[in-house]
This record gives structure tokens, C-alpha cells and sequence, in this order.
């Protein structure tokens, strides 16, 4: 109840930027019915369009909400973290949709529905037509050039996401699904992850567990490393880490590269994955998706 109360006192403020985007787009295509159909004098069906978004801002909405009570920790779904930010995707979205409806909407009221009658001075006068050739191409060239500069965003985000925490340890370690306890120690090299808590921030939920901790400093004697390291049922080492890797050939006499261990009183010992626990109703399934591929193949 109390995070639907602040959920709700969210929405409904004007002071959330979701909220504002969620009425610009109501408020936009209002008024556009209002001036296409009293004023034109031509049907559209822009309140239709304004209809199912609004649905989709309901259902969606309500998404969000069930994601904080389910999945969300208590701590973070009491102070709605990222509300701002998964509210406002759908925000664009619609915004793009109903920018989308509107065009259609503005062209098909603005067009000479005669056929005789079209030709080079179609428009009102020359001026307009000359607007609205100029307005086309420099929407469009604009368009291109905001369409490259988003790609290329995205291809540098790419290329330097391959060396992010999430993703080194998708390399080492299958994501668990259940929520556990299980006691895994992340080595991060970097010491800014570390003291920000990103790194166990992301342990914690790759891991699912309340167990996971992030740390880079291992300066220790190996008697003190020793018991650092056997506090912990595993440890995941997602890239080369200098200190805590000579520690490890100090302490077990052993060379250990980058991936996921189980520690045992001798030592760590290598792992492929991380075991996850299947339940009998995900056997079903997996069982299930094995056959129905095998038919597939056969068949088809």
C-alpha cells in the first residue's frame, strides 16, 4: 500500500516529467481534432489514436507498478528508483505514435481530394507550397543526420559494453532467476566500482543473492587472504585482477586466469557455470521446447 500511495502521488503530479509528456500528448491531439474537425470541416480519427494510447499508458502503468511489489527489493521499490526512467520510455513512444497519427491526420485533411483539380498550384498560393517543400527537406535532412548520429552512439556503447561488469560476467556465469542466499565474492580491478557499490549492486542481481560482495582490495597477508577468500561458496573473477591473482598463486600455488570458482578448503576450483536449481515445472517446459524443435526439424 505504501508504495502504490507513492506511485499514485507520482503519476498525478505535475512536478514528474512523465506526467507532463503523458498530458502533451493528450493535450496535442485534442486540439488537433478540435481544429482538423470543427475548423477543416474533415473526419480523422485522432481520438480513436488518443483512445489506445491512453490504454497503453494504463496497461503499462500498471507493468511498472506490479514490477516494484514482485521483483523490485523493498528498499529501492519504497523510493520508486528509476520510475522517472521507465515511465518516460513509453512517454517517447507514444509521443512518436501520436506524432505519427497526426501527420497522416494533417495530410489527409490538407490533400485535394479531386484529381482534376491537383496540380503544381495545388496549395493555397505558391508561398505555401514553397514552405512546405523547404519545411519536408529540411525536417528530413535533419532527420538523417539525428538517425546517423543515433547510430553511431549506439555502435560506440556497444563496443566499449563488451568490457561492462553485466557483461563480463555473462561470460563466466549463468544469471540465476531464483533468489538465493548463496555467498559470492566479485574481484573487480577497478577500485571506482568497488567504492560506489556498482559492483556489488550488480553481483546482487546477476547472482539473485543477498550475499554477493564487491571488492578490489586484497593487500592482506596470506593467512588473512585466506580467510577473506573462504568466507564466500564462490568466487567470480570476470577479468585479470594482479593483486588478487598473485595472492591466489602465493596462497594455493595454483595460476588462475578469468571465470567463475567454487571454493574449497584446498583451493578454488574451476567452474564452467553456476549450477541453477530447476524446478519440475521448468524441466517440463525445457523438456517440451526440445521436442517440439525436433518435430520442427523433421517436418519442416
Amino acid at each position: 500500500m505504501k508504495i502504490g500511495n507513492k506511485f499514485l502521488h507520482q503519476i498525478f503530479s505535475l512536478d514528474s516529467l512523465s506526467t507532463r509528456g503523458f498530458l502533451l500528448v493528450n493535450l496535442t491531439l485534442i486540439i488537433a481534432w478540435v481544429v482538423i474537425r470543427l475548423y477543416l470541416k474533415k473526419p480523422n480519427n485522432l481520438l480513436k489514436v488518443l483512445l489506445a494510447l491512453d490504454a497503453s499508458f494504463v496497461a503499462y502503468y500498471l507493468s511498472v507498478f506490479a514490477m516494484y511489489i514482485v521483483s523490485m527489493p523493498y528498499s529501492e521499490a519504497i523510493n520508486l528508483e528509476g520510475s522517472e526512467r521507465y515511465l518516460s520510455s513509453m512517454v517517447i513512444l507514444n509521443m512518436l505514435l501520436a506524432t505519427m497519427a497526426l501527420v497522416v491526420a494533417m495530410d489527409r485533411a490538407m490533400y485535394e481530394p479531386d484529381i482534376s483539380k491537383r496540380g503544381i498550384r495545388s496549395f493555397k498560393n505558391i508561398i505555401t507550397k514553397n514552405t512546405y517543400q523547404l519545411s519536408a527537406l529540411v525536417l528530413a535532412l535533419f532527420s538523417t543526420i539525428l538517425m546517423f548520429s543515433e547510430i553511431n552512439g549506439i555502435k560506440y556503447r556497444s563496443t566499449i559494453g563488451k568490457e561492462e561488469l553485466p557483461v563480463e560476467l555473462n561470460h563466466i556465469a549463468k544469471q540465476d532467476m531464483k533468489y538465493n542466499h548463496t555467498k559470492v565474492l566479485v574481484v573487480d580491478p577497478h577500485t571506482a566500482d568497488v567504492n560506489d557499490y556498482y559492483a556489488g549492486y550488480v553481483g546482487k542481481y546477476y547472482f539473485f543473492s543477498d550475499k554477493v560482495d564487491g571488492r578490489e582490495n586484497f593487500m592482506l597477508s596470506n593467512s588473512d587472504f585466506k580467510k577473506v577468500v573462504q568466507r564466500y561458496q564462490y568466487v567470480a573473477l570476470p577479468e585479470w585482477h594482479r593483486t588478487f591473482t598473485t595472492m591466489l598463486r602465493k596462497t594455493y600455488h595454483e595460476d588462475y586466469k578469468a571465470g567463475l570458482y567454487k571454493v574449497t578448503p584446498k583451493g578454488l576450483q574451476k567452474l564452467i557455470k553456476l549450477k541453477i536449481k530447476k524446478t519440475w515445472y521448468v524441466a517440463i517446459i525445457t523438456t517440451l521446447g526440445s521436442l517440439l524443435k525436433l518435430l520442427c526439424t523433421k517436418f519442416f
